[in-house]
């Protein structure tokens, strides 16, 4: 009987037992659940949170000297009164910088003209291709001037804004630049601005009565900058942009760049050497592959084909800062106060309050060269630029000897060149 017993206990038992286990199964998925449910809830916390935190004013700064042409320019551009609120979710100064490669491209179709220079050497045009009954030949022309390793595809967002607002892009590349071919071995030194003045005498030739403004972003500024100190009023743009300039070169450059943008850059070059392996000729490439910082590729390789003899010398004759005070026309200079590349203290202020040709526009965010707002990224710095531009060119601001003439591209040495492809190559970003 007692056996009996016990299995009669033990079989009613039985259900007791599975419901136990069944419930520490429910217990355990239940938990799991509740776990995913607490780090969804701070998920959402933070990110409402830093929404929230977000939406706080960054208030932008603007520095400049109080003249007839400063008033007008700052009654029109509105967008340099406003605050700049970073997207929300990429207010880090180094996420704004780095977005800028990570976001897609606008899809615009680019067509390609090469110049052949005084030496023999060749640039790159890519103009955006426009609709010629909406644009004219009088319309204004931004040209845009970046990094060298950057293209014209990296700037098809400004582009698709510039023709909104009744621009002509064109995308200025560099020797070697964006597939351009490399036909003299050498690359364009820092702020060597002989190239872009030649291809800027094209460009006016074939568009005479349009007015020519150009944006520089990063190193591009520096380039810009150099031109307009040079060519004083003898320069062919109205006005000029410049996005996160490079001011203090020789103290940038003298010393490695913030980490990790000395290695992204440094990588970044070499892939542009190893693009033109005539440059072999001039320069040892084993030291090149071997250069672990920016600074010691401008010491063995743009020093070295530019034949400057060391690099306190190349940088003493590519400060874009060398000539600032010939600088004829309007410039406005875009910084963000917590650039990672271009600290604040490189920004010099008294410049912008002492010349009546600078002005300066500067943001608590932004990073080098970002400038994103809205949730979904798009940049502010090209909307103020933008807005900028088309004010200077409706007020009608003109340089000392306006009535320069430029002669036809047949009358120069200036060539467009079919053997290294169709004149007007085109390809979509």
């Amino acid at each position: 009987m007692f056996a009996r017993m016990t299995f009669d206990s033990t079989h009613e038992m039985y259900p007791l037992f599975q419901n136990a286990i069944n419930f520490s199964l429910w217990s355990v998925e239940m938990s799991g659940f509740g776990i995913l449910v607490a780090v969804f809830f701070v998920f959402v916390t933070t990110v409402l949170l830093r929404f929230y935190g977000s939406q706080k004013e960054f208030k932008t700064q603007l520095y400049y000297r109080k003249t007839r042409l400063s008033i007008v320019l700052l009654k029109r551009c509105q967008k340099l009164k406003e605050a700049f609120q970073p997207t929300f979710w990429a207010s880090n100064c180094h996420v704004q910088t780095i977005l800028s490669l990570l976001l897609p491209n606008d899809k615009v179709e680019f067509s390609r003209e090469y110049l052949q220079m005084n030496d023999k050497g060749v640039v790159g045009l890519d103009w955006v291709v426009v609709d010629e009954l909406v644009l004219t030949k009088a319309s204004p022309i931004i040209v845009i001037v970046a990094d060298a390793t950057s293209k014209a595809a990296d700037f098809s967002g400004l582009c698709s804004l510039a023709i909104k607002k009744k621009f002509r892009p064109v995308f200025f590349n560099r020797r070697g630049q964006g597939g351009t071919p490399l036909t003299t071995p050498r690359l364009q030194s820092f702020s060597e601005p002989g190239d872009l003045e030649e291809a800027l005498t094209f460009i006016k030739s074939m568009f005479p009565c349009a007015e020519v403004t150009a944006i520089g972003c990063s190193t591009g500024s520096g380039l810009l900058v150099s031109y307009l100190g040079a060519l004083g009023n003898s320069t062919s743009f109205t006005a000029v942009v410049c996005i996160s300039p490079i001011y203090d070169t020789e103290g940038l450059f003298k010393k490695p760049f913030p980490q990790p943008y000395d290695l992204l850059f440094t990588w970044k070059l070499k892939q542009l050497f190893l693009r033109h392996p005539c440059l072999s000729n001039v320069v040892d490439f084993d030291s090149v592959l071997q250069s672990r910082t920016v600074k010691e590729l401008h010491e063995r390789v743009y020093a070295k084909l530019n034949k400057y003899n060391s690099l306190d010398e190349y940088w003493k004759y590519n400060n874009p800062m060398r000539n600032i005070a010939s600088v004829s026309i309007p410039v406005l200079c875009i910084n963000a106060l917590d650039d990672p590349i271009c600290p604040k203290e490189t920004i010099p202020f008294s410049l912008f309050k002492t010349s009546s040709n600078f002005f300066l526009v500067t943001t608590e965010k932004g990073g080098h060269c970002g400038f994103f707002e809205n949730t979904i990224p798009s940049s502010w710095a090209y909307k103020v630029s933008l807005e900028y531009l088309e004010s200077v060119v409706q007020q009608g601001v003109r340089k000392t000897n306006s009535n320069l003439s430029y002669p036809h591209p047949e009358d120069n040495h200036i060539n467009l060149l079919d053997k290294y492809g169709p004149r007007a190559r085109s390809y979509t970003t």
